[in-house]
C-alpha cells in the first residue's frame, strides 16, 4: 500500500506524474471528436500510455494517467462517470506494473527477449480487460447504463494502441541507446511473492468469468452470481493492491 501513496512524497515522482498527465491529456484532446460511444468513450490512441507509463513509472505513472483522463474528460465529456474513467486508468497502468514485477521479480521491464514480449502483451490484455470490466459494471451498477456492446468496445480500444503503438515506444525506451530506468519496487521475501500470485490468480480468473458473462448479455444488477462475482473480483484486487 505504501508503494501506491510513494509518488505523493518525491518530488521527482510528483514531477513524472505530472509530465505523464499532460502526455496523457495532450494525446487524448485532439481525438475527442471521433466518439465511439456519445458521452463516454472515443478513438484513444492515448490507450498506448497507461501501459508504458506504468512498467517506467510505477505508482506515479498510474496517477499520472487517473489525473490525464479526469482532466480531458473536462473537454466534452465530463461527467459522474468520470470518476470510474479515474480509476479505471489508475489500474490499466498499476496493474501491468505489479503483474511484471509478480511474474519477474527482480527483473527491469523489457521486450529485449521473446519472453518478455510475450509478457508485455498479456499486460496489455490484462490492462484492456479490467478497464473494460470495471467501466461496463461500474456504470451499470452506479448509473443504470446498461449498454451491451461498451465492453467489447473498450476492451479493443484499449488493447489495440498499447501493442501497436505503445509496444515500439516501449521499445525505444528501454533500449540501450536510451537507457530510461525503470521504477523497481521493494524486494519481497518468497512468502509474499507467493501470495502475490495466488491473489494474481484470483483475479484473473474472476475479471475473466465476468468479462464471459458480460459478452452474452449479463447484467451485474440482475444476476445473483455476477454479484458475488463482482464482490470477488473486487476484493481479489484490493487484496493484490495491498499486498
Amino acid at each position: 500500500m505504501k508503494d501506491i501513496w510513494a509518488p505523493f512524497r518525491s518530488k521527482q515522482a510528483l514531477l513524472q506524474m505530472g509530465l505523464c498527465a499532460l502526455i496523457f491529456v495532450g494525446m487524448a484532446v485532439p481525438f475527442k471528436v471521433m466518439v465511439l460511444v456519445e458521452g463516454l468513450t472515443e478513438v484513444r490512441p492515448v490507450n498506448a500510455v497507461p501501459v508504458v507509463a506504468g512498467l517506467l513509472l510505477g505508482p506515479a505513472g498510474a496517477w499520472g494517467c487517473a489525473l490525464g483522463n479526469l482532466v480531458a474528460d473536462l473537454f466534452g465529456t465530463f461527467s459522474k462517470a468520470s470518476l470510474l474513467g479515474f480509476w479505471a486508468n489508475f489500474f490499466a497502468a498499476y496493474l501491468p506494473y505489479k503483474v511484471w514485477h509478480t511474474l519477474r521479480p527482480e527483473t527491469k521491464p523489457n521486450v529485449k527477449s521473446g519472453v518478455n514480449i510475450l509478457i508485455y502483451l498479456m499486460l496489455s490484455a490484462v490492462s484492456s480487460l479490467i478497464v473494460a470490466v470495471f467501466l461496463t459494471c461500474g456504470l451499470e451498477v452506479w448509473l443504470k447504463m446498461w449498454i451491451p456492446n461498451l465492453f467489447l468496445i473498450i476492451f479493443y480500444n484499449n488493447l489495440g494502441f498499447p501493442i501497436a503503438l505503445g509496444l515500439p515506444v516501449f521499445i525505444v525506451l528501454t533500449s540501450d541507446a536510451h537507457q530510461v530506468q525503470p521504477l523497481m519496487p521493494p524486494s519481497r521475501t518468497r512468502a509474499q511473492l507467493l501470495l502475490n500470485r495466488v491473489l494474481l490468480a484470483l483475479l484473473t480468473a474472476t475479471r475473466a468469468a465476468l468479462g464471459l458473462l458480460i459478452v452474452r448479455g449479463t447484467a451485474m444488477s440482475t444476476s445473483p452470481g455476477m454479484c458475488f462475482l463482482g464482490f470477488m473480483y473486487l476484493l481479489s484486487l484490493v487484496l493484490y493492491l495491498l499486498s
